[in-house]
């Protein structure tokens, strides 16, 4: 009789714990069905989003006058209104307000580079370039201004590199996959940077040191939404 009993509780003590596992077992495939829904969903906004983002895309191009500029390195520039043709001669007027790796807000001071190059068909890249550099806005009471000049370093299909030697500074213009990425390197020793071996050289820089090399960049380079270009062309 007592075994009988052991036996009893034995069975519904089994019993209880399969539902339960049973239970855990419901509420897991659940949430990992519920996972599975959001990360489709995000998938989908994604989607949406980057199809939206070419057609905006699409229609600042079709904007957009030269199609020699639009085929060329300078196009997401030109699209963001930093290069400007005037007549035989092409201006560019770069704006840098983001100095080092930070969350890509725009600081409240700018770095800005102007120079002229020769307008062709395709656009070619001379060797020197005469630039102006300024720097502009809060903790600077009086704004900076110099000029230098740029030497070509490297061209290729995916960018160009100037340095120079005034300044120690390399100025980049580079081509990845869809984006184009501005850059501008200060107190950097001549042929310290190459386009090849950019991405690693980024990745190894270390900000918090004093002799960190971290590079500026133009946060309007960094906008994909094509729709405010739309409203200031």
């Amino acid at each position: 009789m007592r075994v009988a009993l052991v036996l009893v509780i034995y069975i519904l003590f089994s019993c209880g714990e399969k539902k339960q596992e049973h239970k855990v077992v419901q509420k897991v495939t659940k949430e990992k069905e519920e996972v599975n829904q959001l990360k489709e969903k995000l998938l989908e906004e994604e989607q949406r989003l980057e199809k939206e983002r070419k057609e905006l895309r699409q229609k600042l191009l079709a904007s957009k006058p030269d199609e020699n500029l639009k085929n060329s390195l300078l196009a997401e520039l030109y699209l963001r209104n930093l290069v400007h043709r005037h007549e035989n001669t092409l201006g560019f007027n770069l704006v840098f307000d983001l100095h080092g790796f930070d969350c890509g807000a725009p600081d409240c001071y700018r770095t800005i580079i102007k120079f002229k190059i020769p307008y062709a068909a395709p656009i070619s890249f001379p060797k020197t370039i005469p630039f102006s550099f300024i720097e502009e806005g809060c903790g600077i009471e009086k704004e900076i201004s110099r000029t230098g000049i740029f030497q070509l370093q490297e061209e290729s299909e995916i960018g160009v590199n100037y340095y120079s030697k005034s300044e120690q500074s390399n100025l980049i213009i580079q081509k990845e996959d869809t984006q184009t990425k501005l850059y501008y390197f200060p107190n950097i020793k001549e042929g310290k940077i190459q386009l090849k071996s950019l991405n690693q050289f980024i990745e190894s820089i270390d900000e918090t040191s004093e002799e960190s090399n971290a590079p500026y960049t133009s946060g309007i380079m960094n906008m994909y939404d094509y729709s405010i270009f739309l409203q200031n062309d």
